[in-house]
């Protein structure tokens, strides 16, 4: 659980700092993390490898920040797909009524490395749930 989902990122924006780094290269990083990060869902190994994973943005941004590198990371919410399958009633719990897409992703991820609206934004975790994250819905 920790090697797919902190060490790899750790290994590949330690490389792509350096590279970037070394090169004179201004640009952005964008991690996906987890609702899992900041709230308890009794998946103690998954949980903590996302919290590490949300600190390393913050430790990235600050030390990348300085040679004109963002890193910024993005928290999904129940987005039906791949390997998440929603329980019954799921729905209803999200404040906003709905699942999420990857569309809604997308757009996220194409506002803060844009520019125009992420210019200022780095070291931040964004969460794109419709409100899911007010909500534990394992302890439901």
């Amino acid at each position: 659980m920790l090697a797919v989902n902190l060490d790899a990122a750790f290994i590949l924006t330690q490389a792509l700092g350096h590279h970037m780094k070394d090169n004179d290269i201004k640009g952005r990083m964008l991690l996906l993390t987890s609702l899992h990060a900041e709230s308890p869902r009794n998946i103690p190994h998954y949980s903590a490898a996302k919290a590490a994973e949300t600190m390393l943005v913050k430790e990235l941004a600050r030390g990348l920040g300085p040679h004109g590198i963002r890193v910024n990371a993005i928290a999904p919410g129940a987005i039906p797909g791949g390997g998440f399958q929603a329980p019954p009633g799921m729905v209803e719990k999200i404040p906003l009524r709905r699942f999420g897409t990857p569309a809604d992703v997308a757009a996220m991820a194409v506002a803060v490395l844009s520019e125009r609206f992420g210019a200022y934004v780095t070291g931040a975790t964004l969460v794109v749930d419709c409100g899911i994250a007010l909500y534990n819905w394992i302890e439901a």
